[in-house]
Order: C-alpha cells, then structure tokens, then sequence
C-alpha cells in the first residue's frame, strides 16, 4: 500500500480511485504540503529506483482523452456526430479540455449524455486537479501583465486571452452557458499545465502523472509510452534515492510557455530567448536606419531590405509548414486540424532573437550579412553582424524601466506580491540573458 507523509482527504480518495483503475503508483509517496497545498511526488522508502525502470504506470483506460483515443473516459461533446469532426474547428487543447469540462458537468450532477459515467471521475476531475491555475492567461490583472515588461510575452498573453473569449463565446452562444461550457475555461488552464502528449499528435491527461513538479535541468524522470503499448510510464532517467523527488521536463521551450499558462518561471531556463525584432523586415529597417552613412544618410534602400526579408522569412514559414503539417517538398495536402494547429503555433512564434544557447537566427544572420557585404565590403561581415546583434541587445536592456538590480532585489523582498515576483523572475533572467550577449566575444 502507498504511504502518505502528509495527505488531505481529497488525495486519499484519489489515491483509492487510482488504485481501482490499475494505476501502479507501489514505488511512490505523493505528498501534500497541509498549508499550500502543493504536491510532490517522491520515491517510497522501500529500495531505490533505478535508471531505465518504471516509477509509475497509468494505464490508458485510466486517463481522459478526447474521442478517439484508448482513454477511460473520452466523450469530446465538440464530436457533433462523427468522431473527430471538431478537429477542423477547435484545437487539440480545446478539444481536451472541453472533454475534461465534460467530465466535470457530469461528476458534479450534469446531464452530460455521454458514453461513459463522468461522475466516476469525480475523485480525480474535482478532487484532484487544482480549482484554479493562477496565471497571467487565466486570472492576472493587465496591470500584472504588463509587469512582464517584454513585449513578446505581453503579446502573446494578449493573443491568448482573446483567443479564449473568442472560443469560450462561441461555445456559449452554441452549448448555453449553464451547460460544460462553464467549465471550459477552468479546463483550458488545467490542459495547458498538465496534458501529455504520446499519441497521434492528441493530447490527453494521465492522472497521477500530472502531479510531478518541472524542472529545466534537473529531470530525473520521463514519462513514454509502455512496452505492451497498454500505457503511459514514467521513467527513470537516472537512480532516483530513496524520498527524492520525481521531477520531469514539462517541455522545452522559452519562459513565456511557463509562465503565462502554468504560472511560473522556474528559475533559469536553458531554451529560454528573447525576441529582438517582431520581424526580419523590421530588423531589416533597424539595420537601414542604424548604419548609415558618415553624412548621416540612410545608405541601404529600404525597400530592396524589406523584399530580401520577406523572402527569407516565406522561406521560414514554408520550412515550419512542413515541420508542423507534415508536408515534404510541398507535394502532399494537409488536413484542417494540421493547418489550424499550424496557425496557432506560427501566431505566438518569435521574431528574431537570441537564446543562452548563443545560436542565432540563421535567416537573420544571412540577411545583415548580405547587407554588409553590400554596404562594407572592406568589413568582415560576421563581426558586423556580431555587434549588430549586441547593439539591439543594448538597445532592448536600456529600454527596460528597471534594472537588474533592481529586480534582483524586488524578487527577494519577502513582502513581494506572488504575481509580481514571478513577472519580475520572468524579465530578470531575460535581461540577463542580453547581457550575457553583451559579454560575449
């Protein structure tokens, strides 16, 4: 039987319902802070676990997913009909989280008309999963948005928020507000926070498995598909001691994927970047308007700039097409729910920037090149382009109305707001990621 150090009610019922849909959590403790409420899960104090051997096994039977896949529960009510029909119309995370809003109408006494008994579900749909996930997408004020001070993630906040009333709307007008729909939202910020994705590109929700912390650098584990492909597994990355902490990698992907969805920042962030331009045709102009001639006339002609970016970046697009859809060469069609999920990625992508890892946009690069080839060709161009790149860096870190100290020492203050810290967390450690540029050689 699973020991439980510190547990509430609400988890031992959780820990009985996973127990009875097969979950094997023999080699875990999961553990509840009484005061917040936060969770971990750890190792048993029965032996070690060892590099390559399963922590956890959930099997799909007992996950919610949408319609379609091997999940427990799986009644996706945008399926008007076919199976999969909404997946012209809504994105993967709509469709998941409006069969998780689903589950919930029907566990709380609903009328959800489903194949399967949602009230089932209870122990893990409103016991289990968080009543609210405080981010800047679901519950922040603009004025905490706006904290953030970098232009991209406010941005992409603002596009996110839209996107939802838009979506939340739509459902309203079409399901009645005193329908699922009123859960929608709830379930939106609990699927972009706690969702795997193994399978045909859908994501689902393991349950247990979506109680382990994130760590960027520091993942002693890994959830994958089972060997009898009956299940979702984690695995150990390396021997995990006795009481350890399990700790995966959500994903890898920049600060704003963190904090505007799950709600922090989690310290420095390896595949962390900040944007420099919103786009190559306006690095294109920055570059016309910085170097000019001695005279102070603008040398490179504008246009003839903005036409060299916008082919580089057609080129981009058309090489994320084909990444994202799956198209190779341009020969094949690509279905509704590719392109729809192709147009939200490409919304909330950066312009040109750079990241900790010191690699550059190749299209950016190429194309300051070119015009210093064209403007100096005396010059060596790629130390040009290097101090460019570190001249928009400054540019960016003097445009910002506080310092790093400043932030360093807003971000230790104890009486600092929880929200506050995590925005001034969030632009610290991209400020000095532009100046870990500046130092560069």
């Amino acid at each position: 039987p699973l020991r439980h150090p510190v547990l509430a009610r609400a988890m031992e019922d959780f820990i009985l319902w996973s127990n009875a849909r097969g979950i094997d959590t023999s080699r875990v403790d999961l553990r509840v802070d009484p005061h917040t409420r936060a969770r971990a899960v750890v190792c048993a104090s029965t032996a070690k676990i060892k590099a390559g051997e399963v922590a956890v096994r959930v099997p799909f039977t007992a996950c919610l997913g949408t319609t379609g896949l091997r999940c427990g529960y799986a009644t996706c009510p945008l399926d008007d009909g076919d199976v999969g029909s909404s997946k012209q119309f809504y994105t993967p995370s709509d469709r998941l989280a409006a069969t998780l809003a689903h589950a919930r109408f029907e566990a709380e006494g609903g009328t959800g008309g489903g194949d399967r008994d949602g009230g089932a579900w209870r122990a893990y749909v409103v016991d289990a999963l968080p009543q609210t996930v405080d981010s800047p997408v679901t519950t922040w004020t603009n004025a905490e948005i706006a904290e953030m001070a970098f232009a991209r993630g406010i941005g992409n906040c603002a596009k996110a928020k839209a996107r939802d009333a838009g979506t939340i709307k739509k459902l309203n007008e079409k399901y009645g507000d005193a329908s699922w729909t009123k859960h929608f939202a709830w379930a939106l910020s609990c699927v972009r926070s706690r969702a795997v994705d193994l399978e045909r590109g859908e994501s689902f929700l393991a349950p247990m498995l979506d109680m382990l912390n994130h760590s960027h650098g520091a993942a002693n584990v890994k959830w994958d598909a089972s060997d009898d492909g009956e299940a979702v597994v984690l695995r150990a990355l390396k021997t995990i001691d006795e009481g350890e902490e399990l700790l995966t990698q959500y994903a890898c992907e920049p600060a704003e994927s963190f904090l505007l969805y799950m709600g922090f920042v989690g310290g420095m962030n390896p595949y962390d970047r900040v944007e420099l331009w919103s786009s190559l045709g306006e690095a294109a102009d920055w570059f016309a308007e910085t170097f000019r001639s001695e005279g102070g006339e603008v040398v490179l002609d504008k246009a003839a700039g903005r036409s060299i970016a916008n082919e580089l970046e057609a080129q981009q697009r058309a090489r994320e097409r084909a990444s994202i859809v799956g198209l190779s060469g341009g020969g094949g069609t690509a279905d509704d729910a590719a392109e729809l999920r192709l147009r939200d990625i490409q919304s909330t992508l950066m312009g040109p920037s750079v990241g900790w890892r010191t690699d550059y946009d190749e299209a950016l690069w190429l194309m300051f090149r070119h015009f210093t080839q064209a403007l100096m060709p005396d010059e060596n161009a790629d130390q040009i382009v290097m101090h460019a790149i570190k001249k928009r860096c400054e540019e960016v870190l003097l445009s910002m109305k506080t310092t790093i100290e400043e932030d360093e020492k807003l971000f230790s203050a104890e009486d600092t707001p929880p929200r506050l810290r995590a925005a001034v967390e969030y632009r610290l450690f991209k400020k000095c990621l532009l100046v870990k540029h500046l130092q560069s050689d």
